[in-house]
């Protein structure tokens, strides 16, 4: 017997997202060296920890972008280490700046300046893409879906993420969480930029599964700007004065982002489950058959 070959179109389609795992894997391991390595060099002058510490972490580093080189490669234990280092920073970053700790964000930033509050909320979102690529990657590193009708939104996802980013990091500066410290407050926000961009990028193929976690995220980050800067807290005039016109223009910004992406996912979830339109769902409910014409 001839063994049958997948064709080209057909393993292309094995993969959940619009881009390749390996692609993801690679891009946010990058990044997440980028910051890993920034934050580290700043880790080091503010004396939180000390010159072993750094040079085992410069160590991690490197067998981490090594990882990353043999996983673009096909190497499956490449693929687990990749993912593995990435857990192991986000889980590192969470517990050393986004709990009450003598270096918690704040203070950190304080120390060091407001660019290392924005670098440790993105890298949060960037080791948990590293880890769902790993996670991808172990079984389907170069499949991908062709058809790009999500990849509007994954892009919008994208853009959202970094100005939330920003917004959170504005928000630190300024103390402006509520009644949530600033650690917890910027941990929530990290934690549903997460669920923004992985709901993105699962919605090409599981359209339900995405479309809530992209709702979760982006309700929270709404949530938050409408509770903290429409009906308390400082106000967008307020943002404007202390921080200056751009940071308001980014938060209000994210917001819009974050309401569009709601809405788009609300849509999504409506079609995915009422697969065959409106007038079946209508049918089901109302147990009679209505008029197909006009």
């Amino acid at each position: 017997m001839v063994a049958m070959r997948a064709s080209p179109a057909v393993r292309g389609a094995r993969g959940p997202f619009v881009l390749p795992a390996r692609l993801l894997l690679v891009v946010a391991g990058l990044l997440s060296v980028a910051l890993g390595s920034f934050n580290l060099v700043h880790e080091l002058r503010s004396t939180n920890v000390d010159t072993i510490y750094v040079a085992v972490g410069g160590l991690v580093s490197l067998i981490w972008l090594v990882s990353l080189y043999l996983a673009w490669r096909g190497f499956r234990l490449a693929v687990f280490a990749a993912g593995l280092i990435a857990f192991i920073e986000f889980g590192v970053i969470a517990a050393g700046h986004f709990v009450t700790a003598p270096w918690e964000i704040d203070v950190y930033a304080k120390h060091e300046g407001l660019a290392v509050a924005a670098v440790l909320v993105a890298l949060l979102p960037a080791c948990a893409l590293t880890m769902l690529g790993a996670i991808v990657s172990w079984s389907h590193p170069r499949g991908r879906l062709g058809q790009l009708e999500t990849l509007p939104i994954l892009l919008v996802a994208l853009l959202g993420a970094i100005l939330a980013v920003l917004h959170t990091t504005d928000n630190v500066g300024r103390k402006d969480f509520g009644s949530a410290t600033p650690e917890d407050g910027a941990f929530a926000a990290a934690v549903a930029i997460i669920l923004w961009l992985v709901g993105a990028l699962w919605l090409a193929r599981a359209r339900r599964t995405g479309a809530l976690l992209i709702m979760l995220g982006t309700f929270i980050l709404a949530d938050g700007f409408i509770t903290l800067h429409l009906l308390g807290g400082t106000a967008v005039s307020g943002i404007a004065s202390l921080s200056g016109v751009v940071w308001a223009g980014i938060a209000v910004g994210m917001a819009t982002l974050a309401v569009a992406s709601f809405v788009a996912a609300l849509t999504f979830l409506v079609a995915a489950l009422t697969p065959k339109g409106p007038w079946a769902w209508l049918r089901r409910q109302s147990g009679s058959r209505l008029p197909s014409g006009p």
